[in-house]
């Protein structure tokens, strides 16, 4: 059974237990749907998905669901919000409370950078990326902070995804690498900036080109999960410029979830991390 088959199968069982109330989910794929015991009941033509705020873990999930109304910028829910494996949901119920709390600190001394302060009104979810600014089908970090010290921290969320985005080489995309990306290669190594090599790693690529003295990219995933480690390591061995390499970090969710639950102390807080574990974590898969 592969990693994402285990998950899907804890969160099915997981699902059961929590909301045996509620109706199953689909997968929509070139006009077929495909039932999922793992998501939540998928809305009527014109309907908001009726059950997906359940993806919410309940310690924090009301205060969240008054920050996300209370936003100019509304956050733009994923279509697979409502599968229990959505990394954004997971996202939201990691980072959120963290942010409430004024506890983001944890994240930044997990990443190295101590005695650092930060720049909570900076915070938010699916950051544009600040390179390709209002294009069309821009780039959207899942979360994103500055600290007072002027460090830009992107952060991309990975869960059960069998692998970092990729395109094919049409017109479009090329267009989009000649008249964008191209300009934006400072971080990149030579052997891949050309746009094939651009095109085949298109994710990974986005995202760090957003790296600069300033900025730092962080890839979060479950190290169990393969291949979404090894294109991880693959970018920050060979894809950028030895002096940016350590703007890339790759952090394993077991390593940065454990070293935050243990330094927190708030009841409220508490409950909600060892929700979290139980439903993204279990240990009898990690």
């Amino acid at each position: 059974m592969t990693f994402q088959e285990k998950v899907k199968k804890h969160l099915c069982e997981y699902k059961n237990k929590k909301f045996h109330y509620t109706g199953n989910g689909v997968w929509k794929h070139n006009g077929k749907e495909t039932p999922l015991k793992y998501a939540f009941k998928a809305p009527l033509k014109g309907e908001k998905h009726p059950d997906a705020d359940l993806n919410l873990i309940s310690s924090y999930k009301d205060k969240f669901l008054q920050y996300e109304k209370n936003l100019k910028n509304k956050i733009k829910r994923h279509i697979y919000f409502h599968h229990m494996n959505s990394s954004q949901a997971m996202c939201f119920n990691f980072f959120y409370p963290l942010f409430a709390e004024k506890k983001l600190e944890l994240i930044t001394n997990f990443l190295g950078y101590t005695n650092e302060t930060i720049d909570y009104t900076s915070t938010c979810f699916e950051k544009e990326s600040e390179v390709e600014g209002n294009e069309r089908r821009s780039t959207n970090f899942d979360f994103y902070f500055k600290t007072l010290s002027g460090k830009k921290i992107y952060l991309e969320i990975k869960y059960t995804e069998n692998e970092f985005g990729k395109v094919q080489p049409d017109e479009d995309h090329k267009e989009k690498y000649t008249n964008i990306y191209s300009h934006h290669l400072d971080s990149v190594a030579d052997k891949y900036k050309s746009q094939q090599k651009f095109l085949e790693n298109y994710q990974i690529m986005r995202n760090i080109i957003n790296i600069n003295k300033n900025s730092y990219v962080v890839f979060i995933y479950p190290a169990a999960n393969e291949k979404i480690k090894y294109q991880a390591e693959l970018a920050k061995r060979e894809m950028l410029l030895e002096t940016f390499k350590e703007h890339l970090k790759l952090v394993e969710w077991e390593q940065l979830f454990e070293t935050a639950r243990n330094q927190i102390t708030k009841p409220e807080l508490m409950s909600q991390f060892e929700e979290f574990g139980e439903k993204y974590l279990p240990k009898s898969i990690f």
